[in-house]
């Protein structure tokens, strides 16, 4: 087979599409609301910490160090509907008696 006759038969050749895939989504899927379940006791608090990942993490390790909260408490890191943005939730029953709740 000489060059002329490859370049004809290649060029002969009708591209394959490939049908859509059903599994590949290619539209992003719209971000899920964030809903807190609603809180019946009064001494319940919930602090949350919004901002990229590493300053994030970075403030629940820092409350950790000054005995406000373990880290444990927290939740999971969650993305934010916003690109490079994540949340935790801390949810801390606080005395309503000052008596009760002694700073560190």
């Amino acid at each position: 087979m000489n060059y002329k006759q490859y370049r004809d038969d290649y060029e002969a050749i009708e591209p394959f599409e490939f049908p859509p895939d059903p599994l590949i989504s290619i539209e992003p899927e719209p971000p899920r609301p964030i809903v807190l379940p609603p809180v019946s006791d009064p001494e319940v608090l919930r602090v949350i910490a919004v901002g990229s990942r590493p300053v994030v993490n970075r403030f629940v390790r820092l409350l950790h160090r000054s005995n406000i909260a373990h880290s444990s408490e927290w939740s999971q890191l969650v993305p934010t509907p916003n690109p490079g943005e994540f949340m935790r939730m801390l949810t801390k029953r606080i005395p309503l008696e000052a008596d009760d709740f002694d700073l560190p």
